[in-house]
């Protein structure tokens, strides 16, 4: 669907889109003037379901931030159980997208996907606090995408539930290699979404910063591996 010269939802954001028409239609024979009101909410769903224009100059070292939004805490943490990670060491980055942001979401890295399951739970409001918040992760609804790059690095993305975000869309089969940037699903609507990434990463975001996904970087791998390395990764 084109909205604009360079606009256009998220194929992922068609099924929000497509209920809230039905139900603008259905409400519109009933009583028009609310279904003007409904028309107006569709149109701010589009804009937030949108595929957004970015500048994406991704490189080895760099992790990208995965959604739009507003960090709410930086902490060090375990990555989550995982075949690919055996609860090592992390930093835990915690981003929750807002009702105005876009919704999409993107790869932190370049590298393939080896492992994305959602985990059923409830949906508990985030609130203002770091113990709501550590309260909702460990009730919610969650779905993990384990990202695994050439380098053999490994970086976690944890889409997490709330009040509003009811879906955690993921599509992506484990085995797809996905470029860093590149759309990988969403948390509708306004979700909170988990970044943990390695231990001795460099963390370059501060708590309160504004992300803009597949832009802003949010931390940086702690030595280049050597090109030898990255060779023998290649040819395996």
């Amino acid at each position: 669907m084109i909205l604009g010269a360079n606009w256009s939802v998220a194929d992922d954001g068609w099924p929000v889109l497509a209920l809230a028409g039905i139900i603008t239609i259905l409400v519109s024979i009933i009583f028009l003037p609310l279904g003007c009101f409904l028309l107006g909410i569709m149109v701010w769903l589009a804009h937030l379901l949108r595929v957004p224009n970015r500048q994406i100059n991704a490189d080895d070292q760099t992790i990208y931030a995965p959604c739009d939004g507003v960090i709410l805490e930086i902490v060090q943490d375990i990555f989550p159980d995982g075949l690919a990670t055996y609860a090592k060491p992390a930093q835990r980055i915690t981003i929750q997208t807002r009702l105005y942001d876009t919704q999409l979401q993107t790869s932190p890295v370049t590298g393939r996907i080896v492992e994305n399951h959602l985990l059923p739970g409830l949906f508990e409001s985030w609130g203002n606090h770091p113990i709501s918040w550590q309260a909702a992760r460990l009730v919610n609804e969650r779905r993990e995408i384990h990202f695994c790059d050439p380098f053999n690095r490994v970086v976690v993305l944890v889409q997490m539930g709330s009040k509003t975000a009811r879906q955690l869309i993921c599509r992506m089969l484990e085995g797809k290699f996905v470029q860093a940037g590149s759309p990988i699903g969403m948390a509708c609507v306004a979700g909170v979404v988990d970044l943990y990434v390695p231990a001795e990463c460099k963390i370059l975001s501060v708590a309160r910063q504004h992300m803009i996904a597949g832009e802003t970087a949010v931390a940086q791998f702690a030595a280049e591996p050597s090109k030898n390395k990255n060779t023998r990764s290649n040819q395996d």
